[in-house]
């Protein structure tokens, strides 16, 4: 493992959350303010659809764009527009089971009245403890059958070894007619999902899965695992709804699928 990822995760363990969230801000606020000088041209301005706010531009964070008052990268920023104005989860009454819910989504969404809102993560290496989420492992979920309407993981079953047992879970927990909404990293050029067990060192993942904590690369036969665990699952490649001139106002990226799953009897 890198030097800087090692020094990161330490940081995680003795920093509480809440006080890593006030650093966060100011770095996306410090970056924000130098770019404007770095780049004035400014053809046009940004939107995120999560915060509900017009920006001057977003922040450049190597191939990613990040929303300056919340962090959110491009892939969430697309997730949410679905989430929203798709399956209007803001006015829907619905039980949400949310793993590794991103800190952008769940501002929003524990304090939605019309959500019964569960969020969830494993606190394993590099991830720790956050105020209001539960410790929840996707392999073995503590709920009972048909427990929930939706289930959101946005990149998250890269990093689970047993990839099956999680998607089993999932919908063993979704009720008749839920939803799950799920990202992954997809590599099309695959013609079958990547992945090797004895690849177990974070450099070597790194090297082999793109990610220090990956377990494998995906391709798009990842559907046939869905499926495999019973869902009708859909490819929805949500950003070619969307003209050039959007995707630049939103900041959306055209290689983000999100794979609906639904589980009908």
């Amino acid at each position: 493992m890198k030097i800087k990822q090692k020094i990161v995760n330490t940081g995680k363990k003795i920093i509480p959350f809440e006080l890593r969230i006030t650093f966060r801000k100011l770095n996306w606020k410090y970056r924000y303010f130098q770019q404007l000088l770095l780049y004035k041209s400014l053809p046009h301005k940004v939107y995120c659809p999560i915060a509900k706010k017009e920006f001057k531009r977003f922040i450049q964070s190597g191939n990613d764009l990040l929303t300056p008052s919340n962090g959110a990268r491009c892939r969430q920023r697309l997730v949410w527009h679905f989430l929203e104005n798709e399956l209007d989860i803001l006015n829907t009454q619905l039980r949400l089971l949310h793993i590794a819910p991103e800190w952008s989504y769940f501002q929003i969404l524990h304090k939605q009245k019309n959500i019964d809102y569960v969020p969830g993560d494993k606190m394993s290496l590099g991830y720790s403890n956050q105020k209001g989420i539960n410790y929840i492992d996707l392999t073995d979920l503590k709920y009972h059958d048909l427990s929930f309407d939706c289930i959101l993981a946005n990149h998250v079953l890269e990093h689970i070894p047993d990839d099956q047992k999680a998607m089993t879970e999932i919908y063993r927990t979704l009720k008749i007619n839920g939803i799950g909404i799920i990202t992954v990293p997809i590599d099309e050029k695959l013609d079958k999902t990547y992945e090797d067990p004895s690849v177990v060192t974070p450099e070597d993942r790194e090297k082999h899965f793109g990610q220090w904590d990956h377990v494998r690369m995906y391709a798009l036969d990842i559907k046939e695992r869905f499926e495999s665990a019973g869902f009708q699952v859909r490819i929805n490649r949500y950003s070619e709804n969307f003209s050039k001139e959007e995707k630049k106002k939103y900041g959306f990226i055209d290689d983000s699928i999100i794979f609906v799953l639904n589980k009908r009897i």
